[in-house]
Formats: structure tokens, C-alpha cells, sequence
């Protein structure tokens, strides 16, 4: 029974460990998600980034309190391992909030609305230019909505070009005969849903870990409990029987002269 209790003792500390690596892990990842969501910024939806913030806030707290807990937490005071499990299910009560608004958000994602086109595609062609010909080069998309968002420009931009089918002298001539049909768009949004599912998935992921902590630290708790009082009735019923025998013996101390003067006086 010691040496199991002592293994479910060390089975804890390594868990501990394990959850301070799966609060970096988050909080790479969450990074990750946020610097995705910027990336194309001029067409990724608004609100979108503060589930994968929260979930990144989340990830540093936990890799913190996985860090506390294997340098300071003593297992045997009920005290701190009490404090310890109300803090792990406050931070899963919020990632299982961040999971719940990640899909909100995933269900509430939609096309840009004309006035909010007209005054992103202004920008598309002068102040963030740039921004655009990086999009549209990685993504292998063209405009907004297609290429014919700029029928109203001189050229169409040579990101817009799909370079994959291209010959090598077309290349060098600079002559482009392939354009991206697909508008740029679709593309975003459909990443985005992509990844607001992903933080989904990481906060449930997460979640699952910390639950499942808590229950071999509630188990711990109880485990412990019992065997503290299993040894206080130990202790309790070695008394009592010791101070039965101290009684016995000096019962028969002051019984045993009765006894002698009995046989003197036969």
C-alpha cells in the first residue's frame, strides 16, 4: 500500500510537469493562430483573434502553475493541493469558455459587406499594395471577389498570376497567361474557419488534460485522507491498549501484598 500510494505520489509530480509542457504547447500554438489571423489581415474577419489571445493568456498561466506545483506543492498538505485544483478549474471554466467562442465565431464568419469592399480594395491598390501582393502570391488568389475587381485599374497585378503552369521563356518575357480565377475572399475566410476550429480543438485538448488531473489530485486527496485516519485509529487503539496493559499491571501490583499477607497469617 506505501509503495503504490508513493507511485500515484510521483505519478502526480510528473503530471505536473506534463501540464506546465501542454500550457507551452498552447501557448506556441495559440501564437501560432494569432500570427495567421494577421497575416492577411486586410480580409480576415474582425473579432476573430481574441479566442486564440485568451487561449494564449490561458497557456502562460498554465505552464506557470505546472511550474509552481513540481518546485513548491506539497502533496501532503490538503491545504495547497486544495488551492491548486480551485485554480486548474478556474482556468478550465475559461478555456472552455475560449472553445465555446471559437465556434460562435467559426458559425458567425461571413463575406464582406459592399461598402467595406469598395473601401478595402481602395487600399488593395495604394497603401497596403504590398500587403496584397504577398497575399495574393501565397494564396494563389486574385482580388476580393475575382479578378475582375480590377477592371476599374490599368493592370492587373502580377501576383495575381498563377506561376505554377508557367514556361520558363513566358517567365523571362514577363508575359503572364494563366490569371487566379478564385478571389482572395474565400480563401481568407475558409482559413480562418480553419483555424478557429483548431483553437477549438486545442482548448478541448487542454481541457481534457486538466479535468483529468484534477481527478487524480481529487483521488490523491481522498487516498491520503483515508490513510491519515487509518493510522490515527492505529495509533488510538495501540494507546488503548497499552494503557489497558499499564492498568493490568498495576492491578496486579497492588493485588500481589493482599495475597502475601494472607499466606503469612495461615
Amino acid at each position: 500500500m506505501g509503495r503504490a500510494f508513493a507511485c500515484f505520489r510521483y505519478c502526480l509530480v510528473a503530471g505536473a510537469i506534463l501540464l506546465g509542457i501542454s500550457g507551452a504547447v498552447m501557448s506556441v500554438f495559440a501564437s501560432y493562430f494569432i500570427y495567421q489571423l494577421h497575416e492577411y489581415a486586410p480580409l480576415t474577419p474582425d473579432r476573430v483573434c481574441g479566442s486564440s489571445a485568451t487561449l494564449l493568456a490561458m497557456g502562460v498561466i498554465t505552464c506557470g502553475i505546472g511550474w509552481f506545483a513540481w518546485q513548491f506543492l506539497d502533496f501532503s498538505n490538503k491545504g495547497q493541493v486544495m488551492v491548486f485544483v480551485v485554480a486548474l478549474a478556474i482556468i478550465v471554466l475559461i478555456e472552455t469558455g475560449v472553445g465555446i467562442w471559437a465556434l460562435v465565431r467559426h458559425e458567425q464568419v461571413d463575406i464582406l459587406s459592399s461598402a467595406r469592399h469598395e473601401k478595402i480594395f481602395a487600399l488593395a491598390v495604394t497603401d497596403e499594395k504590398s500587403t496584397w501582393d504577398h497575399m495574393q502570391s501565397m494564396l494563389q488568389c486574385c482580388g476580393i471577389d475575382g479578378p475582375s475587381d480590377y477592371r476599374g485599374v490599368d493592370a492587373i497585378p502580377w501576383s495575381c498570376c498563377n506561376t505554377t503552369n508557367l514556361a520558363n521563356d513566358n517567365i523571362t518575357e514577363g508575359i503572364c497567361t494563366t490569371i487566379n480565377k478564385r478571389g482572395c475572399q474565400h480563401v481568407v475566410l475558409n482559413r480562418t474557419r480553419s483555424i478557429l476550429l483548431h483553437v477549438f480543438l486545442l482548448a478541448l485538448c487542454s481541457v481534457l488534460l486538466q479535468i483529468s488531473f484534477i481527478a487524480c489530485l481529487t483521488c490523491y486527496v481522498r487516498i491520503y485522507k483515508d490513510r491519515m485516519e487509518r493510522r490515527v485509529s492505529e495509533v488510538v487503539k495501540r494507546m488503548s491498549l497499552q494503557d489497558i496493559g499499564e492498568k493490568d499491571t498495576k492491578n496486579n501490583l497492588l493485588t500481589r501484598p493482599k495475597y502475601s499477607r494472607t499466606s503469612d497469617n495461615s
